[in-house]
C-alpha cells in the first residue's frame, strides 16, 4: 500500500491581500497527477483543508474539484479536521462522502 500524507492545505487563505485560490487548485490538481503517476492507494490530510472555519463558496469549490481529482487519479482519501476547520461542517457529508472514497473523520471519536 502507497500513501501520502499532507497537510496544511489552508485553502481559502490570502497572503498580504493576494489571493491565492488559483495556485491551491494548481497544487491539488499537482497532487493527483502524483498520485496517479505513483500508483497511490491512500492520500491522508490530517487537518486545516480549510484556512477559516466558515470557508468562503470560492475555497469550497477549490477544495472539491482538488478532491474530485484525487478520487479519479486512485487514491482513496482520508482527511480529519484541524483547528482552522469546523469539525461540523467539515464533517457535515461525512457518511455520503465515505461511499465515495472520501473519509472525513472529524470528532474524536472517529479517528
Amino acid at each position: 500500500m502507497r500513501i501520502l500524507h499532507t497537510s496544511d492545505w489552508h485553502i481559502g487563505r490570502t497572503f498580504h491581500g493576494v489571493d491565492l485560490l488559483a495556485d491551491q487548485g494548481a497544487v491539488l490538481e499537482s497532487i493527483a497527477e502524483l498520485v496517479a503517476a505513483q500508483s497511490i492507494d491512500v492520500v491522508v490530510v490530517p487537518g486545516d483543508i480549510y484556512d477559516r472555519a466558515v470557508p468562503s463558496a470560492d475555497a469550497v469549490v477549490v477544495c472539491n474539484r482538488g478532491l474530485e481529482a484525487i478520487r479519479a487519479a486512485g487514491a482513496v482519501i482520508v482527511a480529519t479536521s484541524g483547528n482552522h476547520d469546523s469539525p461540523a461542517r467539515l464533517g457535515a457529508g461525512a457518511a455520503f462522502a465515505s461511499a465515495g472514497g472520501l473519509h472525513l473523520m472529524t470528532t474524536v471519536g472517529s479517528v
